[in-house]
């Protein structure tokens, strides 16, 4: 072996062991979720400018070690931010040989294996919704898959649009919930729509899409002269969880013939468990569907599927056929370039794939009951505390809520509303600051809540419990 093969091989055997090293010390509570530290302090503990003349290969582990130590601990048990986190070893090596393959998606010729294993992701992914001929492409993420469904809804409504744009007379709207995803309003941005085709319904006491409410909007919206196309609803919304009823929604948009998609980025993976898949009810039923397994299923970011009912439907609205990628060849079934909003697309179905081998159904499926088993007990331990309170009853793995300190208890109406949203704020920012959790907050119904997430299957009940008792230590000092 060659002095480079040599350094090369050792780098990479240290990058692995600290790799290991790292996702093992996540069980280690002691060590904190964050390190934080402003933007200048950062700078000035980590060398980060770019040098005329590179440096040695293995110095570049001392880096790595920089990285992890500074870096938010996403795969820690107390980790709550946001609706991905945890850890799997085997999307981790999936990554790996995305990395090592180095290739794009766009034709069968460049990545021959990557194409049958999205092929057969998307075809099972398929199948769990429902869409017996669906077809389907991986993207970036979320937003992306929800632009492209937007898009579809278009090419099916407005079939000149692609090549016109839109006559005066077309008047688009769309419709979603006040509680969906802001890709969605930021879709009809992007496709020069604009904000104001996109009408929100309102939401009942859980935060679902009331359907007499669509239905209303529907009829306002006709008779302002629009013309309706696309209705988003959403299972698993961002801040509640909550799942909208998508039979009944279904009902209207088959009444009025609109396009039906379904935002499952959060809630897809329900789909596994025979407790919880009822939440998706109808979802056969939809045009199209996003399915985020970065969430729910615990694979690295971004793994975004994007699903379609009928086949054909994404290349109608995609292809450009450009010739130096496909060259005009008839077969063109397993080049997939021409159904994505992309070029140059990574490999994200081969992590997934790798964990489906690891886990199948079966793992997938006790994943979500034990993540929603979880939801349920913070939910009875927080119940059952004096000075919180439940603010949404949770659908899923989402659970709002606030805590009221003692010495507010006394105080009614606005001044304990804004009492409790400054020591709601302010606790937030110390346990930022401290590090030993993360946790998020969101306005709901007006004001701030905190929103517990339950995405890590290594989470406890102790974890739990010590959030609360953080959160309540914090509060008295406020």
């Amino acid at each position: 072996m060659s002095q480079l093969g040599t350094e090369i091989d050792a780098t990479l055997q240290r990058a692995a062991q600290l790799a290991a090293e790292y996702l093992a010390s996540h069980q280690d509570r002691s060590i904190p979720v964050a390190r934080p530290l402003p933007p200048s302090e950062l700078l000035a503990v980590m060398n980060l400018s770019l040098r005329e003349q590179g440096r040695p290969f293995a110095e570049l582990t001392s880096d790595m070690e920089e990285v992890l130590t500074h870096s938010v601990r996403t795969g820690h048990p107390r980790f709550f931010n946001q609706l991905f986190g945890g850890w799997d070893p085997a999307s981790i090596l999936g990554e790996w040989i995305a990395a090592l393959i180095n290739t794009s998606m766009y034709t069968y010729e460049a990545a021959p294996v990557a194409t049958l294993m999205e092929v057969e992701i998307i075809r099972r992914m398929n199948e769990l919704v429902g869409f017996e001929k669906g077809e389907g492409v991986f993207a970036p993420g979320g937003s992306s898959s929800n632009l492209m469904a937007t898009l579809a809804a278009r090419q099916r409504k407005f079939p000149h649009a692609k090549k016109e744009g839109h006559r005066a007379e077309d008047k688009p709207a769309l419709f979603l919930s006040t509680e969906a995803h802001y890709s969605v309003l930021r879709a009809a941005s992007i496709m020069g729509l604009g904000l104001n085709a996109a009408v929100e319904v309102p939401c009942d006491a859980e935060g679902r899409m009331i359907p007499e409410a669509l239905e209303l909007a529907i009829e306002e919206s006709l008779a302002a002269g629009q013309t309706p196309f696309f209705v988003n609803a959403t299972a698993g919304t961002t801040v509640a969880g909550a799942f909208d009823p998508i039979s009944q929604l279904a009902d209207i948009t088959d009444k009025h013939g609109l396009w039906l998609h379904v935002d499952a980025s959060l809630g897809g993976t329900v789909l596994f468990s025979n407790r919880h898949r009822q939440l998706m009810a109808g979802v056969e039923r939809a045009d199209s569907v996003t399915w985020n397994p970065h969430k729910l299923m615990g694979v690295p970011l971004a793994c975004s599927a994007t699903l379609m009912r009928e086949p054909g439907v994404l290349r109608a609205t995609n292809a450009m056929d450009a010739d130096y990628l496909f060259h005009g060849k008839s077969d063109t079934c397993y080049d997939l370039g021409d159904l994505s909003l992309q070029c140059g697309r990574r490999v994200d179905a081969l992590k997934l794939w790798f964990s489906w081998q690891a886990h199948g159904d079966s793992g997938f499926a006790q994943r979500v009951d034990h993540l929603f088993e979880m939801a349920a007990h913070f939910r009875e331990n927080l119940v059952a505390r004096d000075g919180f309170e439940l603010v949404r009853e949770p659908q899923s793995i989402s659970v709002c809520f606030r805590y009221i300190p003692e010495r507010l208890r006394s105080l009614t109406g606005e001044s304990r509303r804004d009492a409790v949203s400054t020591c709601t704020t302010r606790v937030r920012a110390q346990m930022t600051e401290q590090g030993r959790f993360l946790l998020n907050y969101a306005t709901v119904d007006g004001s701030p809540a905190y929103r517990m997430v339950l995405v890590n299957a290594r989470t406890t009940e102790e974890d739990m419990t010590a959030l609360l008792d953080e959160i309540e230590r914090l509060s008295e000092d406020i």
